[in-house]
């Protein structure tokens, strides 16, 4: 049976019992009560007596260290599960961050809690460095790019570490995951003006996209963003479009271009409600989404679609509606226009970024190489 011994020389009692190998053991339980070393060296001893027997269980160690910690410091133990953790963390997140971001994490929430299946409902510190390492392998099974694959495990990262700081786990088991190198981002191309006029020319019976496309084109609007907007965004009188970004929650002011106003003031009406009602109501990805409506219009536009690799099993297009982005922020540019307005235009926070978007024409480049003295050859 357990029992307690202190040494003349330390302030500690030391429980003194027999361990799962039977052998004797002393331990110190740096208490200084007599009562409290006592409580923990009979729990240490009842561990030890079923790790003999074989029947100690997960659960039972929970319950265990749960009665050891209560006994000792009147504290309970949390045992919130993966499952618990990921929702009140994903619940914070939503709260603080833009509706796009909380939207992906939300996802990689979803994704990881379904691949555990059963063990999704385990305390958060049973979670090693192999269940994450199995998850990535599994992302990249269903052919997911290197890009994909490196916003899914950050962000398993930083859950666990939330967790870390909780003092619920010690380390970060999705620490353990390497990421994937050399990842190939796919480089969108621009629309030309004839392009862009030929799909104007395939929605003339679809105002809807008729009114994004323009908002793509002439504002530089993402697809969300734009079929979204109501009639409250729009300032006829000022010649403005006012709105905040759905991806980060910025907002954002972009002066109309006289053809979009025109195309605007056209359908004004009563000027309430939304611009778009029925795409509003779809959602962008999926096998029915409005990207996969937008590259149909594409098609029956004839326009030409090539695909690169990502580095995973999918291709995307080259050309898609957030080309139309990148087309109003390069025309700017070849134009003459600065990066830094540019940048208010777009919403970009970096150069960065906004080069991302940026592509200079060969009249561009050749009014650039012109000004360069002549020689005398």
């Amino acid at each position: 049976m357990a029992t307690v011994w202190k040494h003349p020389k330390s302030p500690f009692w030391t429980a003194v019992y027999r361990d799962e190998q039977n052998v004797w053991r002393k331990k110190t339980t740096k208490r200084k009560e007599r009562t409290k070393a006592m409580a923990l060296a009979i729990e240490w001893d009842r561990a030890a007596q079923m790790g003999r027997d074989h029947v100690l269980t997960e659960s039972t160690s929970r319950d265990i260290i749960g009665g050891i910690l209560e006994r000792t410091t009147g504290q309970k133990l949390r045992f919130d599960s993966v499952r618990e953790f990921c929702g009140k963390w994903l619940r914070g997140k939503t709260a603080a961050k833009a509706e796009g971001t909380s939207i992906r994490y939300g996802a990689t929430v979803e994704k990881f809690v379904l691949f555990l299946k059963e063990a999704a409902d385990r305390p958060i510190n049973a979670i090693e460095p192999r269940d994450c390492q199995a998850f990535y392998d599994d992302l990249v099974e269903q052919g997911l790019a290197p890009a994909t694959l490196t916003v899914e495990i950050k962000t398993l990262r930083t859950i666990f570490n939330a967790a870390r700081r909780q003092g619920m786990i010690s380390t970060n088991p999705a620490e353990a995951v390497e990421l994937p190198q050399n990842i190939n981002q796919v480089q969108r191309k621009v629309f030309t003006l004839e392009q862009v006029q030929m799909l104007l020319k395939e929605t003339a019976d679809a105002p809807e996209w008729k009114t994004a496309i323009l908002l793509g084109y002439y504002g530089g609007l993402r697809l969300g963003d734009a079929v979204e907007r109501d009639w409250q965004d729009v300032d006829l009188v000022g010649h403005r479009l006012t709105f905040k970004m759905r991806k980060t929650g910025a907002a954002l002011e972009i002066p109309l271009h006289p053809s979009l106003e025109k195309h605007l003031e056209h359908l004004a009406g009563d000027l309430g409600g939304s611009l778009c009602p029925g795409l509003a109501a779809v959602p962008v990805g999926g096998r029915s989404g409005l990207s996969k409506q937008f590259l149909a219009i594409m098609r029956r536009s004839g326009i030409s679609q090539e695909s690169a690799e990502t580095g995973g099993q999918r291709q995307l297009s080259t050309l898609s509606f957030h080309s139309l982005r990148k087309t109003f922020n390069s025309a700017l540019h070849n134009k003459g226009v600065s990066q830094e307005v540019r940048k208010k235009l777009t919403g970009h926070k970096s150069n960065a970024v906004n080069d991302r978007y940026t592509k200079s024409d060969l009249r561009t480049l050749r009014d650039a190489v012109t000004k360069l003295p002549k020689l005398s050859i």
